[in-house]
């Protein structure tokens, strides 16, 4: 049975729920991006993105604009290692899905796609991660195609960010309230939790996620994961035990201790893994 009193903005539903407010979205964005954004707008309540019929589609979790710039906003709880082919998708689905709509490329608005991450997705221990386009044989020169992609990691230890930012990702992580705006985030999960509606939106979003995983089982991914591992562990490749550990977590979610239950791993091998597993 979901506790719905434990659920936090670090699930996905609730992020979603909370971010569409209007004004905890925009000075979410102000803190993400360190300038002031007069107001957005939501063009969809949800917004899914199909191209064509043989094209996978995306469903964006925050979608908005403002006047000159359209923000993708996605929480990030697995660890992916496809994560920055991800982010390029998105970008050009959302650009495709504007020129559909009779824009000229000159028009198009800025695209920016933000992933926040509950791990660290470069493994470097910084909070935040932007790339745009530069030219390799003279840095100085930017393709300026008006296109960023922003990856934050809320388990950041380097010193690379504004205290406001800090916070916010820090609320994100551990439920730790430090400013204003943390409160307005906490006060407005907790309105979430006791209100009916979203209530029971959340708990048909996490048990659609549980009877997915089932269904996942039934399929046979948990005999492919040991699989996997086992041919791992013939060839000494640790690289392949903590992604299938990772995974496995992701999947079926279940803790890392399950994981390795699950995997057989030594215990004598555990405390290594473990130390290297960003969760």
């Amino acid at each position: 049975m979901i506790d719905i009193n434990s659920i936090t903005l670090k699930n996905n539903a609730m992020f979603n729920i909370v971010m569409r407010r209007p004004n905890l979205c925009k000075m979410c964005l102000e803190r993400i991006l360190g300038k002031n954004i007069t107001s957005i707008s939501y063009p969809e309540t949800e917004r899914t993105i199909d191209y064509d019929i043989n094209a996978r589609s995306i469903r964006l979790d925050i979608y908005c604009e403002d006047e000159d710039t359209v923000y993708n906003i996605e929480l990030q709880n697995g660890i992916y290692e496809e994560l920055p082919k991800r982010s390029r998708y998105y970008q050009d689905l959302i650009d495709i899905d504007l020129l559909e709509k009779g824009h000229e490329y000159i028009e198009l608005k800025n695209n920016i796609v933000i992933f926040i991450c509950t791990f660290d997705p470069f493994d470097k221990g910084r909070h935040l991660y932007t790339f745009e386009n530069i030219c390799i044989q003279d840095g100085s020169i930017y393709l300026d195609d008006k296109t960023s992609k922003i990856f934050l990691n809320t388990k950041g230890i380097a010193d690379d960010i504004p205290v406001p930012l800090k916070n916010f990702l820090n609320y994100i992580d551990d439920g730790e309230i430090s400013d204003d705006f943390t409160k307005q985030l906490d006060d407005t999960v907790i309105a979430v939790r006791q209100d009916k509606k979203w209530r029971k939106k959340i708990m048909t979003v996490e048990q659609l996620i549980k009877d997915e995983a089932k269904l996942a089982r039934k399929e046979g991914i948990e005999e492919g994961f040991k699989q996997g591992i086992e041919q791992g562990i013939e060839q000494g490749s640790e690289h392949t035990l903590i992604a299938s550990i990772k995974n496995l977590m992701l999947n079926m979610n279940i803790s890392i201790e399950q994981a390795m239950d699950y995997l057989d791993v030594p215990a004598d091998k555990r405390d290594a893994y473990m130390s290297k597993i960003n969760l």
